[in-house]
């Protein structure tokens, strides 16, 4: 009687397992939105064009035209267009949500009622309750592909040169031109760029100087040589620069200066937040060169 009692009672719990695993396990309906890139990039088009419109209208001179488009590329890449959407990590954590909570339903409940049942009929057997492993699908975000990006930045490095064709003194819009190349992977086009923005007065801005120094080493392997003397050109001009300071640290190590190294960082760490995942890596080579100080 206990035994039949029991197994009526996990029928009853599998019923109501079903009716609250049911809403979480099911498929989502609702429709994805894309992704912060497609919008960004939808917008620059939609805006262009605009732009397109009103110079073959007449109500833009060809050179308002020009400034207008750099200034929504310069916005399309401040806008963060090709860092990695967050959409995807939000819907994973949900998945991972909605999946514990169907992981506790099914662990938690049946045995809340074999509890009870034990504590109130004294049953002498327990029939035991096999747990099925469900898991949620996540449905991805449709992201814009980088092959789109590619050539939306194609796009707007052809506009920069056509635009530094007729104002080649445009410093911003070379070193724009250099970050666009840069993610196109066009380095030694990028480092033209960015040797024209210093030869047009960009040579006193650290970051450039960086920029610059960094193009450089990526192509010959290092940053021995022209790049490093940027670098410390633009710690002369910025001696708090954090990029500078990594750059100029990192070369200091691989060296073997790592007295070098050591004040590099440290300076470094007093610019960082001290939270930050950027801190955390410095102090990890602050111990690396502690370490390597002792060996020597």
């Amino acid at each position: 009687m206990n035994g039949l009692f029991l197994l009526f009672a996990l029928l009853l719990c599998v019923l109501a397992l079903a009716f609250v695993l049911y809403p979480l396990l099911r498929e989502p309906q609702w429709d994805v939105l894309p992704s912060r890139r497609a919008v960004n990039a939808s917008v620059h088009r939609d805006r262009v064009q605009e732009l397109d419109q009103d110079l073959a209208a007449g109500s833009l001179t060809h050179a308002q035209y020009a400034t207008a488009v750099a200034d929504l590329e310069r916005e399309l890449l401040d806008s963060g267009a090709i860092e990695p959407d967050e959409a995807l990590d939000e819907g994973r954590g949900s998945g991972r949500t909605v999946g514990a909570v169907a992981i506790v339903c099914i662990a938690v409940l049946p045995f809340m009622a074999i509890g009870i049942y034990l504590t109130v009929g004294h049953a002498e057997e327990v029939f035991a309750t096999q747990h099925s492993a469900s898991e949620t699908a996540v449905v991805e975000p449709t992201a814009a592909t980088e092959a789109e990006l590619r050539r939306q930045f194609q796009l707007m490095a052809q506009q920069l040169q056509g635009r530094l064709a007729l104002e080649p003194d445009d410093v911003e819009s070379w070193v724009l031109l250099g970050r666009t190349l840069v993610f196109l992977n066009d380095l030694d086009a990028a480092e033209r760029a960015f040797r024209e923005a210093m030869a047009h007065g960009g040579d006193q801005d650290p970051d450039l100087l960086t920029r610059y120094a960094d193009v450089m080493a990526e192509r010959q392997g290092g940053l021995s040589g022209e790049p490093l003397r940027l670098i410390e050109r633009a710690l002369e001009i910025d001696p708090h620069h954090a990029q500078g300071l990594w750059l100029a640290g990192s070369e200091a190590f691989l060296e073997g200066e790592v007295e070098s190294a050591r004040r590099y960082w440290e300076r470094l760490l007093g610019v960082l937040p001290p939270d930050s995942p950027e801190a955390e890596v410095i102090r990890g080579n602050l111990a690396q060169v502690a370490q390597a100080a002792t060996e020597g």
